[in-house]
């Protein structure tokens, strides 16, 4: 019997806990002097196989340029009636549906995009497996919270980094 898949949430948030400022930006974020420093993505990328973000999240992303998830399954949660020609694009309504479709796809690592309501949503049914967070070290003293109404979660530290930028990755497993 094949195992569930593991959700794991990879993200950056200001010391705060803000994921975005009140606006969406994630401005702290890019103007965040990380030069070429390693930080650990293209490590961490080539672990997932598919990935999971909100319809903010997504066009967001869309604004970057070129997809940059290309030949990852990437599902995107929302209500509203969004479409993509990628094929590698699949909008799901729900958690539900989510689950189910990625079950079939038979993926088992998938990365937790964001933003702030899907985080939250995987963190209260208790589907976050991993947290590998990046701690900013900016304060924005309001914005998108990356725990939204999230219950108490005991949860047991595998390892930590700091970066020259200042950032300090955190990542944790269910105990």
């Amino acid at each position: 019997m094949p195992q569930p898949p593991q959700f794991i949430l990879y993200i950056a948030t200001t010391l705060d806990g803000y994921i975005a400022s009140v606006d969406g930006g994630i401005d702290w974020l890019t103007e965040l002097d990380v030069g070429s420093a390693d930080v650990g993505y293209e490590a961490f990328y080539h672990t997932i196989e598919a990935l999971v973000m909100g319809a903010t999240t997504y066009e967001q992303v869309l604004t970057f340029g070129d997809w940059p998830y290309a030949q990852k399954p990437s599902y995107v949660m929302t209500r509203r009636s969004l479409t993509s020609d990628r094929a590698d694009v699949t909008f799901v309504p729900d958690v539900e549906t989510l689950l189910a479709e990625v079950e079939h796809s038979g993926c088992q690592r998938v990365w937790l995009v964001g933003g702030g309501q899907v985080a939250a949503e995987f963190m209260r049914r208790g589907l976050v497996h991993e947290w590998i967070v990046a701690i900013a070290p900016v304060i924005l003293g309001d914005g998108v919270s990356l725990y939204q109404n999230v219950p108490f979660q005991p949860l047991r530290l595998i390892n930590s980094r700091q970066f020259q930028s200042g950032l300090v990755e955190l990542h944790y497993q269910q105990p």
